[in-house]
């Protein structure tokens, strides 16, 4: 007589070691060895090769869940902080991109880091590339010329299911052969992205907030920092209160204690501390 697994059982063992494992090695920074050593004293056998295969294997659940999460977060979210890191991925260098807020949190490795690779990771997922409005309203904000925004408008194709359907229709189009500045192909793919990210609903009214790296001006941008014009007054912005730039004519040093520009400093060494 044969049945069936209980469910949740994937291999030898079930899903609260399976649990249990990642939440050590992940979570509790334990080592492999340490954590074979740990599940053994309490009377588990099992080899150092299958904690490996735990860790390793069988985790396309996690990454739908986190791929979710995202998606979930894109769409509802007031506003988000983006930043990325160096990170080595199977011996190679790469960068890690964070994407969140109070929230929720999301990291995904890439070996760029670049506009093209952030819009990328905004799809969450999706791979497909779209023409739309606000495609057209990206290409014209980043110079794209006339023209080739007009050959892109009058192909009846509009959606593309992925990089190679869209890098095809570039080629048809003859736009894959200019040689100007601009470059046509990359501000084009970069507003099919976005256009791909709106076709989904996110960033629908989010405000991306970031450090001055260019790559993550997209959309509706804040910085996490506002530099007052005189050099030695900075005035910081928690990231739960993300400032809009162009807000920042407003926030003098006045209104926070320092003295205006080209005022005369406060005897009172405590006032002058408020600029530091």
């Amino acid at each position: 007589m044969t049945a069936p697994l209980p469910a949740g059982i994937d291999g030898h063992f079930g899903p609260e070691l399976r649990r249990f494992v990642l939440a050590q090695y992940h979570q509790g920074q334990m080592t492999v060895p340490r954590l074979v050593t740990l599940l053994r004293s309490l009377g588990i056998f099992i080899s150092k090769r299958q904690v490996v295969r735990l860790l390793n294997t069988g985790q396309d659940d996690f990454l739908a869940e986190a791929c979710e999460v995202l998606r979930a977060g894109l769409s509802s979210a007031d506003w988000i902080t983006v930043d990325d890191t160096g990170a080595r991925h199977k011996a190679s260098n790469g960068f890690c991109t964070q994407i969140g807020n109070e929230h929720f949190t999301w990291f995904g490795t890439t070996d760029s880091k670049n506009r093209l690779n952030f819009l990328e990771l905004l799809r969450a997922g999706h791979g497909d590339y779209v023409i739309n409005d606000k495609a057209v309203a990206y290409m014209r904000e980043r110079a794209l010329a006339g023209p080739v925004i007009a050959r892109l408008l009058e192909h009846p194709d509009r959606w593309f299911a992925d990089q190679t359907a869209w890098k095809g229709d570039l080629d048809k189009l003859g736009i894959s052969a200019l040689k100007v500045n601009p470059d046509p192909v990359l501000i084009a793919t970069e507003g099919a992205l976005w256009g791909s990210i709106k076709a989904h609903g996110f960033l629908p009214n989010t405000v991306i907030v970031s450090d001055d790296a260019g790559q993550f001006d997209v959309g509706l941008h804040a910085l996490c920092w506002v530099q007052y014009l005189e050099s030695d007054f900075i005035l910081g912005i928690p990231a739960s209160r993300p400032m809009d730039w162009g807000f920042d004519a407003a926030l003098t040093p006045d209104k926070f204690g320092a003295p205006p520009r080209g005022a005369a400093r406060s005897a009172d060494p405590v006032a002058d501390d408020v600029k530091r």
